[in-house]
């Protein structure tokens, strides 16, 4: 730049030289501030990676970020952001119920983790059996949100829209009453969320 401040032309055969030096330690030099920076920033590469579409190595980022915390709280939020990726993205409903567990006591008094179950059951209610078995795992889903805003205020607005959402979902008191099942009476969702809820009857 000097040299060319001075009228050294760009073709002059030492001012390519010069330039192509330069070029070739500014690349390597943004190379190594690029592997500095993601090596520093797991949360960072876990995002990119998501958005490519790389779940699993998101997933490993966060287990990264997770080990380097010093906070059960930064822990546990990070733990979720697991579980998020393994249901919404990979589906692993099973596993991403287990972590979202995990995040939940490693942060007390967090509504998140039971809105994400609780979503999880709404997600596979249409899988859970016949119809019974259904709305039997929409009251699971409910009590999870039930869960959710009785831990942490801050969680109620969601919790509320979210119940608000399914309660026509609840079992049908006709139907309860062809199978002899009363109200308040204790009963094991089938299929893979196998929570056990006290029957109620949609109004």
């Amino acid at each position: 730049n000097k040299l060319s401040s001075k009228g050294c032309a760009a073709e002059d055969v030492l001012m390519a030289e010069i330039k192509a030096q330069y070029d070739k330690l500014a690349a390597e030099e943004n190379a190594k501030r690029k592997a500095e920076f993601e090596a520093n920033n797991p949360v960072y590469m876990a995002s990119k990676m998501i958005n490519e579409g790389n779940f699993q190595g998101a997933i490993d980022k966060y287990k990264e970020a997770i080990e380097a915390a010093t906070s059960n709280e930064e822990k546990g939020e990070l733990t979720l952001s697991i579980a998020s990726v393994q249901y919404r993205k990979l589906g692993q409903a099973t596993a991403a119920r287990e972590t979202a567990r995990k995040a939940a006591s490693l942060k007390p008094g967090w509504g998140a983790p039971y809105l994400l179950i609780g979503d999880m059951y709404v997600g596979g209610a249409r899988n859970c059996g016949d119809d019974w078995g259904s709305r039997l795992a929409v009251l699971a889903a409910i009590d999870k949100y039930q869960t959710a805003k009785s831990v942490d205020a801050s969680s109620a607005d969601d919790a509320n829209e979210r119940i608000g959402r399914i309660s026509s979902a609840m079992p049908d008191k006709s139907e309860g009453f062809m199978r002899g099942v009363k109200e308040g009476a204790s009963m094991a969702v089938p299929c893979w969320i196998g929570e056990t809820v006290k029957i109620r009857y949609k109004s």
